[in-house]
């Protein structure tokens, strides 16, 4: 006799994870504010001139101007 078990959701996400599905951690966090700053600009995250690191690696993750 089989039992089926339900995946919690943690399980659930890493199983997708495990098979290219979503994209979870720091590096795809990093990837989706900068798009979110490419798209909706200085009204969602005002720039900060003493982050110049972090504009520079928004720039390099999109290929242009970080502001």
């Amino acid at each position: 006799m089989y039992t089926i078990r339900r995946l919690s959701e943690g399980e659930r996400a890493l199983c997708q994870a495990e098979r290219g599905e979503i994209r979870i951690g720091p590096d795809a966090a990093r990837e989706i504010a900068a798009r979110h700053q490419a798209a909706y600009g200085d009204a969602v995250w005002p720039s900060d001139p003493a982050e110049a690191a972090w504009d520079e690696a928004v720039a390099a993750l999109g290929g242009g101007d970080a502001s």
